[in-house]
């Protein structure tokens, strides 16, 4: 059995990778270092390559070899979750790190809370930290999915703990292009007992400047709904409570249908009309999880929303997508019914908080 206290588990399917760095990072904090191991899983490749990067770095890691021919992190991420020992996991990407203090940190709220999770503070490389959970000014403990805004943030970056990992049943999702840790977070977030924010640690910090990111590759339209669609065939809405279906609602139709409505617009990459009901059947699929889903959006995405519901052809969508571009400041902020301009899912409620954090900050 394992001494470590935390186990982070590494998919690497590619030696080009910043391995050094991402492993390197896991272990700079030298009060905690005795409690951190990582484990390297070589996804389709050498473990040898890898071991070959890492000769260098002081601590305890390994590569473990894997290989299921698909070109996914889930199952290199589900492999080594399968196999961890210590009190607590996490997951990280290769071409990540993190920043002096951030392991550190992590451990001692865990230790100090007893929480299921802790969600680490986010940034791109080479930018500020992002407002994502966009949590209370004041929040951080005992953190609930739809008052603070959990599933915006579905990466379970940050630590969580085995046990509430193996009693919740989580795991990356395998078969899917993006979004194998979609359901994860969703669940993680929903329902655990306690998760906390690290509000004021150091960064784990998604890595820029591999040669290629997957990630960031074009997507079909079936390709980025088909976690949304696993995890409501699933039925795990049926056992969310209304707030927490509500809030999962609005996010995927913030982030994932307006999303994909204003990318295939602006690129002009449309397949078809037939592909602009698909998206509208999933806007009203995600309608009927809980009732008044579209009263926080502002009359900037309302119109867009409504493009979809109500004359679902590549010409409309795209016109109100570009008309969008050019809202006004109250079309941005205002709702159709006034009292939802407050709503804590409302942009005017976010162009606060956001801010409110930067004001803090100076």
């Amino acid at each position: 059995m394992s001494a470590a206290s935390i186990e982070v588990i590494i998919a690497c399917h590619d030696p080009s990778r910043p391995l050094a760095r991402a492993v390197s990072s896991l272990f700079q904090d030298v009060r905690v270092r005795d409690r951190v191991r990582a484990v390297i899983v070589a996804h389709g490749t050498a473990p040898g390559a890898l071991e070959a990067q890492l000769t260098d770095v002081e601590g305890d890691w390994q590569v473990v070899p894997f290989s299921d021919g698909v070109r996914s992190p889930a199952g290199p991420f589900n492999h080594g979750l399968r196999a961890v020992r210590a009190e607590y996991c996490a997951v990280m990407g290769s071409d990540d790190y993190l920043e002096p203090g951030a392991m550190e940190a992590w451990l001692a709220q865990a230790d100090e809370s007893g929480a299921d999770a802790v969600i680490a503070p986010i940034r791109l490389q080479g930018e500020s930290r992002m407002p994502n959970p966009l949590v209370g000014l004041f929040r951080e403990r005992r953190l609930d999915a739809s008052r603070d805004r959990l599933f915006y943030r579905t990466a379970p970056l940050g630590i969580v703990r085995t046990q509430t990992m193996r009693d919740l049943g989580l795991t990356m999702a395998e078969g899917v292009r993006v979004g194998e840790d979609f359901e994860f977070g969703i669940r993680l977030w929903s329902l655990a007992d306690r998760v906390d924010f690290a509000r004021n640690a150091p960064c784990y910090v998604i890595g820029t400047d591999a040669k290629e990111r997957t990630t960031y590759a074009p997507l079909s339209l079936d390709e980025r709904f088909e976690p949304i669609t696993r995890l409501l065939d699933d039925g795990l809405p049926q056992v969310l409570t209304a707030a927490h279906r509500r809030a999962l609602a609005i996010k995927l139709v913030r982030i994932s249908v307006l999303g994909a409505a204003h990318t295939l617009s602006a690129q002009n990459a449309w397949r078809d009309d037939d592909e602009v009901i698909e998206l509208a059947a999933a806007l009203r699929r995600l309608l009927a999880l809980a009732p008044r889903v579209l009263e926080p959006f502002n009359l900037q995405n309302r119109r867009v929303l409504d493009a979809l519901l109500h004359e679902p052809t590549i010409s409309k969508v795209t016109a109100e997508v570009q008309r969008s571009a050019t809202a006004t400041r109250w079309e941005r902020w205002a709702t159709r019914n006034p009292l939802y301009m407050f709503h804590r899912e409302s942009m005017l409620r976010r162009y606060a908080l956001y801010w409110f954090a930067r004001e803090r900050k100076k």
